[in-house]
């Protein structure tokens, strides 16, 4: 009986932990996220247009929680906790299975640090990291990013965003260059990140180039979609033709 009990101790110690994605978002209160965009439509909707692109971000990696692939922890501000899941479920999303906690002090490149240091420091086999503004994301896109971080010794995966930033970031190790000291919001954060990652010996990989919604022209292509008519526009601060998003 404690032979069979070690065995079994020994091979739980030696299956590998899922990966860990992390979503990155703002708590979606008009004036506090979105603001760019805020600014060429009503705060209200610039709001709703974040939680839609958050939710959608969220079921999107739900198949691979549900194969046991990853597991989902969203990294919030603006709000608590229990305020944050009290929002989730009223819209449909259930947070079994999914940790949430604060994303912490500091700018951007702090907070992303953070989150992939209490990643690996569970022993997961890499971090990835998400934001919750690309409208064309899809869950084939993080099914590669697992594939590429799988390959090499030092792999760092970037999805590159046409704003110069970048929509997504996989790592298996930490490497404080790739956070500190960066134009975070410039259009230079891709490309300095992707030359310090190379310096440092990671095999940087790219997946394709995704749009961030963070202006109003960000939207059209998912308006002119949702219509099937070049007539789905946002003029004068006020978007037409946006029914059931389905997001």
């Amino acid at each position: 009986m404690l032979r069979q009990k070690v065995r079994g101790a020994g091979m739980a110690s030696l299956r590998r932990p899922p990966w860990l994605v992390v979503v990155l978002s703002r708590w979606p209160a008009p004036g506090r996220c979105k603001r760019r965009l805020a600014h060429a439509i009503h705060p209200v909707a610039a709001a709703t247009i974040q939680s839609r692109l958050l939710i959608h971000v969220l079921f999107l990696i739900q198949p691979l929680v549900k194969e046991g692939l990853v597991h989902l922890h969203l990294a919030v501000t603006g709000a608590g906790r229990k305020a944050w899941r009290r929002w989730l479920a009223a819209l449909g999303y259930s947070t079994r299975g999914t940790s949430l906690n604060q994303q912490g002090g500091g700018n951007l490149g702090c907070r992303m640090a953070r989150q992939v240091r209490w990643g690996l420091a569970r022993h997961y086999r890499g971090v990835v990291l998400l934001g919750s503004d690309c409208l064309g994301l899809e869950t084939d896109d993080l099914r590669r990013a697992l594939q590429l971080l799988s390959s090499g010794e030092k792999p760092l995966v970037l999805g590159p965003a046409q704003d110069g930033g970048y929509w997504l970031m996989g790592q298996r190790c930490f490497d404080a260059c790739l956070f500190s000291g960066l134009p975070w919001g410039s259009n230079r954060v891709g490309v300095l990140t992707k030359t310090r990652a190379c310096a440092s010996g990671f095999q940087v990989h790219t997946l394709r180039v995704r749009s961030d919604v963070d202006r109003v022209q960000d939207l059209q292509p998912w308006l002119a979609a949702l219509v099937g008519s070049p007539k789905a526009t946002c003029d004068g601060g006020r978007c037409t033709s946006v029914r059931n998003p389905g997001w």
